[in-house]
């Protein structure tokens, strides 16, 4: 089993890479933003030394000239440089300037309005062998169209990431599962051990006393000692019958026996049985019709109820009322059985019916069980055709309504 600090561990370690992940695939969709970003500028960039190269060193060097006696023909350089920027695919709206630089820059002359080009990108490139004047070029650069062309990669690593991200959670939770199901299989068997080594220990001293005490002599001894012997042998039968439903993940109502049976007559055997064994005070009301009659496994549905009392019992105080209620609603007949027990909080509300589930009481365990019995109850209702719930509330206790389809099946 995976020990507690393995599984924290792992759970960093799954996190942290997926931080990692999301940090390296951030980056490089930014590097390939930039790199986009940076190749228009230097489409830009060449495109302008290509123009300059065409108007200005058709000319002799400039030199030293004065710069007054400076003429540049901007006009003629946009003739030149709007087709360059169009063949290189950087075409966008731009302004240029003649500086010069002896004189702190001194703008001589300009094509356009800087002020006017959005999200600008300049650079300066000389004009003369001396480096006494320079083109400044503003130019506007497309990062709305940029995001654009890279929105497809960004989308596909981030759908990238969310999938990863799930594989790796499903991971995590599948060995947060297996985690638990390793907990439950040891606590299982521990109750296991425990629930059949008491009725199968009590069988045996009655036995014993029959066999060895010269209770068979007495026949109150030896009828109470018989009585205690069968009780015991009846719920090891039960323990078995709710061990075996565990397997019992499919079937349907062919493998039920169907049969019709008065529903208050089961309610008053189930009575008579919970006073005989139980060894703290219980009021257990009925409240049935007498003509209500259920084609159903009446077996199985002995099991149901006599389960659901006996954990109505279980968890309770020193003293409990259970109530059990029948009747015909529609086309269905519902059964209830509410106590006045301690109840339970709705976050085990919702995992009472699953497989091996108990309410955790950590190391205490003053009430024993496998965390089959509602979980057959729920089997062998659902393969009736019918649905079975719970409703409780800390404290204030617990209802269980189980409700049958009145379709008319006929009996096996």
């Amino acid at each position: 089993m995976i020990s507690r600090s393995t599984f924290r561990n792992i759970s960093i370690m799954v996190v942290t890479s997926l931080l990692a992940l999301t940090a390296l695939q951030g980056a490089w969709v930014w590097r390939l933003y930039r790199d986009t970003v940076e190749d228009f500028e230097r489409r830009a960039e060449s495109a302008t030394y290509k123009t300059i190269y065409k108007v200005f060193r058709m000319d002799p060097t400039l030199g030293f000239m004065p710069s007054e006696q400076i003429r540049i023909d901007l006009d003629e350089f946009a003739l030149y440089f709007t087709p360059n920027l169009l063949e290189l695919d950087a075409l966008q709206p731009y302004a240029v300037e003649i500086i010069e630089r002896i004189s702190q820059e001194r703008v001589m002359m300009q094509l356009g309005e800087r002020e006017l080009i959005d999200n600008p990108t300049t650079f300066e490139i000389d004009i003369d062998d001396d480096g006494m004047f320079a083109l400044r070029l503003h130019i506007s650069v497309p990062y709305d169209k940029f995001l654009q062309e890279t929105w497809g990669l960004i989308l596909s690593s981030a759908l990238m990431l969310l999938l990863m991200a799930g594989v790796l959670i499903y991971l995590v939770r599948t060995m947060f599962e297996q985690k638990n199901l390793e907990l439950m299989r040891q606590d299982l068997t521990h109750n296991i051990t425990h629930e059949l080594k008491t009725p199968i220990s009590v069988a045996v001293a009655a036995n014993d006393a029959l066999r060895n005490f010269s209770a068979d002599s007495d026949p109150k001894k030896r009828k109470r000692y018989l009585d205690i012997t069968a009780l015991q042998l009846g719920q090891l039968s039960k323990m078995v019958e709710h061990i075996l439903a565990a397997s019992l993940e499919s079937g349907d109502r062919k493998q039920l026996t169907i049969e019709r049976f008065s529903l208050g007559a089961l309610m008053e055997e189930l009575q008579q049985g919970v006073e005989l064994r139980s060894e703290k005070p219980i009021r257990l009301s009925i409240d049935s019709p007498e003509e209500l009659y259920i084609k159903a496994d009446r077996f199985h549905l002995s099991n149901i109820l006599s389960t659901i009392i006996d954990n109505s019992i279980k968890y309770s105080a020193e003293s409990v009322n259970i109530t059990l209620r029948a009747y015909h609603s529609g086309k269905a007949y519902v059964i209830e059985i509410e106590d006045d027990g301690l109840g339970m909080e709705q976050k085990h509300l919702k995992h009472i019916f699953e497989k091996f589930y108990r309410i955790p009481k950590g190391n205490v365990q003053d009430v024993r069980g496998f965390g089959l019995g509602l979980y057959y109850s729920k089997i062998i209702v659902e393969r009736h055709g019918g649905t079975i719930n719970a409703t409780s509330r800390k404290g204030e206790g617990t209802k269980i309504r189980i409700t049958l389809p009145d379709d008319e099946r006929e009996e096996n």
